[in-house]
């Protein structure tokens, strides 16, 4: 127990009778209050250094979903920034946004608990709660549906009404003082929509993490997708060779492993065939094409993969997947502006 005039042991540098005595939840709101501030450096920091490659994938994500609800589209393109943040790689090193705001933040937090709870945010990662109980005025205990792991959270006021047994939250949820908090937006139904939602999330619960991680734009998508969605297929276009149709197959073939939803599986159709139509590609193995095209994709929709990972589902080399992912990329550009 440190003395009144000793150094507070909260690390602020002040005596413990002017800072932490006899007020424990004070420090932990000041923690808090800590933490909120570095969510909006975090946010701001991303949206303005990087906020060429960010604008880039909420433009994709609107292209996708045209019709969408304005405000359901933005806050669900929200999440997906809040996932590239944490998640994207912005160097060859694998280095993050997030990397980059830690290394410029860790030493000038002076409190050695914002610092450590600063630093497990690294390891944030989106999440699809189903709320068990409350358990306290703000505070709920949830299970994650993807994870299975039980949190305790808080939840923003303006999901009070919709937060109740039953209910599912959509989020990043991240470490706190006491509990979780969420960074970036969230996302809350009623449990009436709660089996909907568990359904389109069985099929992703068997994943590795990395797996995952790559495949939450497809998940997220699908939670978007309230309504059946027409059938896509090759047929539906005109294609100038049978070999442009088998790759059209292929590709079609290899999004559907990966789970996409029907919108960005039209949406890679209609951006093959535009390029055939320009290009007319003498085709010999439908796969190399079919990689590349689902790698240029990254660039218009809110989809990743790496060329390592396209190359071996497709059997095909990343230096076969980087050349003809450059042609197509530049055919598709000057056709947008042409």
């Amino acid at each position: 127990m440190p003395k009144r005039n000793d150094l507070c042991p909260c690390g602020s540098g002040k005596k413990y009778k002017k800072c932490c005595m006899n007020r424990s939840s004070s420090q932990a709101m000041v923690v808090q209050d800590e933490l909120n501030q570095l969510e909006t450096e975090l946010l701001y920091m991303a949206f303005t250094r990087y906020q060429k490659q960010l604008t880039n994938w909420v433009q994709s994500y609107h292209s996708v979903y045209p019709e969408a609800d304005k405000t359901v589209t933005e806050t669900l393109s929200s999440m997906l920034l809040v996932w590239l943040i944490f998640t994207k790689p912005i160097q060859e090193d694998e280095t993050t946004i997030f990397d980059v705001f830690y290394e410029g933040k860790k030493r000038k937090i002076k409190r050695p608990k914002t610092a450590f709870l600063l630093e497990t945010w690294k390891h944030t990662r989106p999440a699809v709660l189903e709320i068990k109980q409350q358990t306290d005025e703000r505070v709920y205990r949830s299970v994650d549906l993807l994870t299975g792991q039980q949190i305790d959270h808080t939840l923003p006021t303006e999901h009070e009404k919709t937060a109740r047994p039953g209910s599912t939250v959509i989020g990043f949820p991240a470490k706190s003082d006491a509990h979780m908090s969420f960074i970036g937006p969230v996302i809350s139904h009623l449990p009436e929509k709660t089996a909907a939602i568990k359904q389109k999330v069985a099929s992703f619960v068997n994943e590795t993490e990395d797996a995952f991680l790559q495949k939450w734009p497809q998940l997220l998508s699908a939670l978007l997708n309230s309504e059946q969605a027409p059938t896509v297929a090759p047929d539906q276009f005109r294609w100038h060779t049978d070999k442009q149709k088998e790759t059209a197959e292929a590709l079609l073939n290899g999004l559907r492993l990966d789970r996409c939803p029907p919108e960005i599986e039209m949406l890679a159709l209609e951006k093959w065939n535009q390029f055939c139509q320009e290009q007319n590609p003498a085709i010999r193995k439908p796969a190399a094409y079919a990689a590349a095209m689902e790698y240029a994709l990254q660039t218009i929709a809110p989809i990743s993969a790496t060329q390592k990972a396209l190359a071996k589902k497709y059997g095909v080399s990343p230096s076969t997947i980087s050349a003809r992912s450059a042609e197509i990329v530049t055919v598709l550009k000057e056709t947008a502006t042409a």
